[in-house]
């Protein structure tokens, strides 16, 4: 049989195969595990596919459905399709949480009972029946084969933060909320996603430390939206306007190459969730510089201690910023050289586009 892996996304930048592009993959974080995958499979005789070119394909009778095998993302409308019409569901992976990826995880049981394997993050298999199939998701956020220079710690800046404004807050009503709420207690649906959307989002802390270091002068600032901060809770954009307008932010082509030239990074998830460890905090050790984190509450199982800051041991700001000048360069740079260490080790390579395309190569071959 020859087997035709099919990538299924709604994401229309990369149907039509586009995401096999490198040049296109690279501009998405953790998108490049598949143009590997896609590699790897090619030297075993696997052609690999968008959805939609799989879709095509099997109408115009040109590939056999029972010879594709559906690498779905999220809740991928081709994904389905292709189930439907008699492709082996393979693998279903998700590599946003449920602030920005409600539908799937409200339809988690429902998806995950269809296909052979689900790669998610750990927070989401509280949400259904154990199995050996599933597989904790570690975002593939670097290439094992690119290297960066380490600047010397004396001529760095302090303080960096690199993030977008995207300021999440719900969009439905006080009034609707409460009524989905109830419409889902009866429902009796094991399902904490509200809780999550409105307790767990970790946005008002970025934005208390951008308040802090920002008012003293000690940060700077980067990426988009910040030009309009109209998107902002009304008591925090009035304490933030001036101190955002002083930090004249602006968006860099390259986030590794500018973290590079400071000691430390501000690392936060956009939530905090069991297992939610995204490119944020590998971006920091690529670049070199110290991570100062706050998201996954587990971090530590996934993550070595010694190679950030946890957020989480900090009574206020004051102690925060009297710790990071306390840090002498010995020390800072035997963190530097432990979060390098990570990448190169067996556990790091999870979170390589190539430890991810070799992990879904192995559920699609067998091979262990």
């Amino acid at each position: 049989m020859t087997i035709t892996l099919a990538f299924c996304t709604d994401a229309a930048v990369f149907q039509q195969n586009k995401i096999l592009d490198e040049n296109v993959a690279r501009l998405y974080p953790g998108a490049l595990w598949v143009t590997r995958l896609a590699q790897s499979a090619e030297g075993r005789g696997i052609k690999t596919v968008t959805g939609d070119v799989a879709i095509s394909l099997i109408r115009s009778g040109s590939l056999k459905p029972s010879d594709v095998m559906v690498l779905q993302e999220e809740d991928s409308s081709h994904g389905f399709e292709l189930t439907r019409l008699g492709a082996q569901p393979l693998v279903v992976t998700c590599f946003e949480s449920p602030l920005y990826a409600r539908n799937f995880y409200s339809r988690l049981p429902e998806i995950t009972a269809i296909f052979r394997n689900s790669v998610l993050f750990r927070g989401a298999f509280d949400l259904i029946p154990s199995s050996a199939n599933n597989h904790i998701l570690h975002f593939p956020s670097f290439g094992v084969e690119t290297v960066h220079e380490i600047i010397p710690w004396s001529q760095r800046k302090f303080m960096v933060m690199v993030a977008a404004n995207k300021y999440w807050k719900p969009r439905r009503a006080a009034a609707r909320r409460l009524l989905a709420w109830i419409r889902d207690t009866v429902r009796g649906r094991k399902l904490p996603v509200s809780k999550v959307l409105i307790e767990q989002q970790l946005h008002d802390k970025r934005l208390s430390v951008i308040e802090y270091f920002g008012r003293i002068g000690a940060m700077d600032l980067y990426g988009p939206y910040w030009g309009d901060i109209g998107n902002l809770p009304t008591e925090g954009k009035k304490r933030l306007e001036g101190i955002i307008s002083s930090l004249r932010p602006s968006e860099c082509p390259d986030k590794r190459e500018t973290s590079s030239g400071y000691k430390f990074s501000v690392c936060f998830e956009n939530v905090s969730y069991p297992g939610y460890v995204t490119e944020k905090i590998i971006d920091c050790f690529k670049a070199g510089v110290i991570p100062i984190y706050l998201g996954a509450p587990d971090i530590a199982d996934f993550i070595p201690r010694d190679t950030f800051i946890d957020f989480r041991g900090f009574a206020n700001m004051d102690d925060l910023d009297g710790h990071l000048r306390s840090i002498s360069q010995d020390i800072a740079m035997g963190m530097v050289n432990a979060g390098q260490s990570f990448l190169q080790s067996k556990a790091g390579r999870e979170y390589s586009y190539e430890g991810f395309a070799e992990n879904v190569m192995q559920m699609a071959t067998g091979d262990r």
